[in-house]
């Protein structure tokens, strides 16, 4: 028996369960029914290879515990278990260091999993690194789409995985262009749901007036045009999920209604009075501070405490900036296949310099950024003179400041193209912040709407292009939800 694991918990039959479970799979057991129990075996054993640990013991918070068990030499794998009701404890356990956790009750096929894990992240440095962990497994199973080995990424990968496991409402945040509909799509595929519907609603992107209907159902005749009857999104998502993305934009009125919906577990249809029960898991997102939100009254308290069961936060680009190169050779290779292009090679300072930039834009202004160069340049190589010149040039996002003046190169510039390089610059990241909505944009930079409309129509025009063919087909985008 080369492996020892302690169980800490005040139920005697699940602690047999336990030991029983370990003993087949060739562990060495220690139990402790209490945290003054557990203290003393800490202090006698000292190769513990997992620690079992329940959080609510009769003497104390396992909370101690567990910060105790952190901070020993052999740094055992904590496996944390709590009941179904205390997902946030579990959350916060994991913050602290916790390597897994398990939700009571638990199958037998979790606690395996659950040991396996923290087998493999408990082998001792002296082995190597790892060629495969279990969250590099997770993710090309679950979320081929999302790259990235920032420490940032690996954490909130981890916490993904192990948040998929159970239902609990999730709240991914992060910046406009970070990929929150990657990591929901993640949270649903690595889930018990994964074969039932993903349902997607953009709150931003549907008229108030309709909102209501689309996510809770209308009856026939509810209102004019409502000639047939609608389940509603709720109703489609039932068994599966659904992604609430841009919660934030979501009004005051339809807050309450979603708030009972949650709390109850059953929708009302528009026009009917009879209540449809429902079992759909809920993701929310939003690039908005919904902390402040509540504090300015925009956003109800009670429906933010419910919706952030579990906050998942994504990185900025501009904090990886260790991932970009890995980003720019993926997208190059994207848009390769995407547009039958043909570049080979990127020249070392295409990189270095799209990893100084601060990408305001995130992830999403970086894809569009290469794919534009790969467009321009069609095959061969990609070079500095392909970097869009507001990314490289002494006016670009991240260009160099004295005080609060930007610099003057040392070969000089033309004043007025200078400027129009500048405003060009800042209004495309500003409506790649946006993801096009032109008043977001607006709101961004300080000016009001025609104003921008007209610098575009000036410095930009083929985005005005790319905007009047979106409005020419605004019925189409009217199709705002799918199912995945």
């Amino acid at each position: 028996m080369n492996r020892t694991a302690l169980i800490v918990d005040d139920e005697p039959a699940l602690r047999r369960i336990l030991a029983k479970r370990l003993d087949r799979l060739d562990w060495k057991v220690i139990e402790a029914s209490n945290c003054a129990e557990a203290r003393e075996i800490l202090s006698l054993e000292n190769s513990l290879d997992a620690v079992l640990l329940d959080l609510n013991l009769p003497d104390g918070l396992g909370w101690e515990l567990l910060e105790e068990i952190q901070q020993r030499a052999d740094r055992p794998s904590l496996v944390v278990m709590t009941g179904e009701g205390c997902v946030e404890n579990a959350v916060d356990a994991l913050r602290r260091g916790a390597s897994d956790f398990l939700l009571k009750p638990f199958s037998i096929d979790a606690l395996d999993d659950a040991l396996n894990r923290s087998r493999v992240s408990g082998m001792r440095s002296a082995r190597g690194p790892r060629r495969d962990r279990p969250i590099d497994l997770w993710r090309r199973e679950h979320a081929p789409q999302t790259l990235g080995e920032n420490p940032k990424m690996l954490a909130m990968f981890e916490m993904v995985r192990r948040v998929a496991q159970t239902d609990a409402s999730v709240l991914v945040t992060g910046e406009s262009g970070t990929g929150k509909e990657l990591i929901a799509r993640a949270v649903h595929t690595g889930s018990r749901r994964r074969s039932n519907p993903l349902v997607v609603l953009n709150c931003a992107a549907i008229p108030e007036t309709l909102i209501e209907s689309e996510l809770f159902g209308h009856a026939k005749g509810a209102f004019t045009g409502a000639t047939t009857a609608s389940p509603g999104l709720f109703v489609a998502a039932n068994t599966g999920t659904l992604f609430l993305d841009e919660i934030g934009e979501l009004p005051l009125n339809l807050q309450a209604k979603l708030l009972r919906v949650l709390q109850e577990r059953e929708v009302v249809p528009v026009g009917d009075h009879r209540p449809v029960p429902i079992d759909t898991r809920i993701i929310a997102a939003t690039n908005v501070d919904l902390e402040r939100a509540v504090a300015d009254g925009r956003f109800r308290e009670d429906l933010y405490y419910r919706l952030n069961v579990v906050p998942i936060e994504i990185a900025p680009l501009r904090e990886r900036a260790d991932d970009i190169p890995m980003l720019v050779e993926h997208f190059v290779q994207r848009a390769n296949r995407r547009l039958g292009s043909e570049i080979e090679t990127l020249d070392p300072s295409v990189t270095a310099c799209l990893s100084r930039y601060s990408w305001p834009g995130n992830v999403r202004e970086l894809e569009n950024t290469i794919e534009r160069m790969v467009v321009l340049r069609g095959e061969g190589a990609l070079g500095l003179s392909d970097v869009p010149e507001a990314l490289r040039g002494p006016l670009g996002a991240d260009f160099p400041t004295e005080g609060t003046m930007v610099r003057l190169p040392d070969e000089g510039l033309v004043l007025r193209e200078a400027v129009e390089d500048f405003e060009r610059g800042l209004i495309e990241q500003a409506l790649d912040r946006a993801g096009g909505n032109k008043s977001h944009a607006a709101r961004l930079v300080h000016c009001n709407r025609t104003t921008l409309i007209q610098k575009i129509k000036k410095l930009l025009p083929g985005r005005e292009a790319e905007f009047l063919l979106e409005e020419e087909h605004f019925d189409e985008r009217i199709q705002h939800c799918r199912l995945a």
